[in-house]
């Protein structure tokens, strides 16, 4: 007589608590093996959080190549030599030309400040560092093409010479000349560094810029953002390729402001592919408590095994009794692992040390998968087994 769902449940609840110091070990080996495969992917996600964050805090992934001759000519990167680059190089998100203005002094009626980053750049600036424009607008191509004395500021600047009011529109000289602001754009670092105070950063059309500094332009700086940071050292040594092929005889440095964040990131997938490794080894072991424990209850319960399909039981039925137990003992032990973790981890993030961490329930389902994998298949095999037992023998206890 075949067994419904319920009495398939109080079945195996029975065969559970008959041992339960049996059970109980299988459970806290499943136990044991969840929790370690949900805590990795519980410091996996909150590595790559604070990743994203500190990522956030800086322009696009970037690289600044630095090409110099002692008694070369200077190397000027014009859109046919931007061109060639971004053709030869996969992985470039944009490029655009970057130059520091040194000696700058901004005055606004009474305030004067030359603790300032000062830049002119090219068109595409905004696409090539990311940087949200949180009022008035970037630059357009009339401003550059109609030679305007414009100017967009961050918000550290704009907090440093209008306080609380609106800076657009209003006049800012800057080594004397009169600029009009035009926007109001986030403050991000610009070198990577998160150490110091943050510096107010001004930003005008590269035309003006070479004015600002005397005629002079300096054209061998370019930034060229990357498509995403896993592209950072394999762009980083195309570039240097192309650029030596590019500029032979001259020297060549390249500088990056995510460096430190891509290395930091290679050593975090490094552990993590370690911890993982030893979270399905313990989910393994686990599995192999699974299997003990199904082949032990085989052979205590062979009559009751032989008596059940003499009176019909199908093969079917008999491997599910064994299955369902398995799959109790680790929904109990995968369940009560995942809650201890995320328990564990919230105090530890919230008392221990700071860490955006919040409860994820990708993760969650992927370690109970792992859970129910190594549960089932590890007593599937055994339970396999029961249907090839002779039910004259299995009746004897044989």
């Amino acid at each position: 007589m075949p067994l419904s769902p319920l009495d398939l449940s109080l079945t195996t609840l029975r065969d559970l608590t008959g041992n339960w110091v049996r059970s109980g070990l299988t459970a806290l080996g499943i136990f044991m093996g969840v929790a370690a495969v949900n805590a990795t992917l519980n410091i996996d996600t909150i590595a790559n959080r604070v990743l994203q964050e500190q990522l956030a805090a800086r322009d696009n992934p970037n690289i600044t190549p630095f090409v110099y001759g002692r008694s070369l000519p200077p190397v000027e990167f014009d859109q046919a030599a931007i061109a060639e680059i971004q053709a030869a190089v996969p992985g470039i998100l944009s490029i655009s030309r970057v130059t520091q203005l040194w000696g700058t002094e901004v005055q606004y009626q009474g305030t004067i400040t030359d603790s300032v980053d000062a830049l002119s750049v090219s068109e595409n600036y905004q696409r090539t560092t990311g940087r949200q424009v949180l009022d008035g607008r970037f630059f357009d191509p009339e401003d550059f093409n109609a030679f305007r004395p414009v100017t967009v500021i961050d918000t550290v600047l704009a907090q440093q010479l209008f306080q609380e009011a609106t800076p657009l529109g209003e006049g800012i000289f800057i080594n004397g000349t009169r600029f009009t602001v035009i926007g109001l754009i986030e403050n991000k670092n610009l070198y990577g560094s998160e150490e110091g105070e943050p510096t107010g950063t001004l930003w005008v059309p590269e035309p003006y810029g070479n004015l600002l500094q005397g005629g002079f332009r300096f054209g061998g700086q370019i930034q060229i953002a990357l498509q995403s940071l896993d592209d950072f050292e394999t762009t980083r040594d195309s570039v240097e390729a192309q650029l030596q092929q590019m500029f032979p005889g001259y020297e060549l440095y390249i500088d990056g402001n995510v460096a430190d964040l891509y290395e930091e990131e290679q050593r975090q997938r490094a552990s993590i592919r370690v911890l993982k490794a030893v979270g399905l080894l313990a989910l393994v072991i686990g599995g192999v408590g699974i299997a003990n424990i199904t082949i032990a209850a085989i052979m205590e319960r062979t009559r009751e095994i032989g008596l059940r399909r003499a009176i019909g039981a199908t093969d079917l039925e008999i491997m599910a009794q064994f299955i369902a137990e398995a799959a109790l003992l680790s929904l109990i032990g995968g369940t009560t692992a995942v809650a201890t973790v995320h328990g564990l981890t919230k105090v530890a993030t919230t008392t221990v040390f700071e860490a955006p961490y919040e409860f994820n329930w990708r993760d969650a389902a992927l370690s109970m998968g792992a859970a129910f994998g190594v549960g089932v298949g590890a007593s599937f095999l055994p339970a396999l087994r029961v249907t090839q037992i002779d039910v004259v023998q299995a009746l004897r206890g044989e």
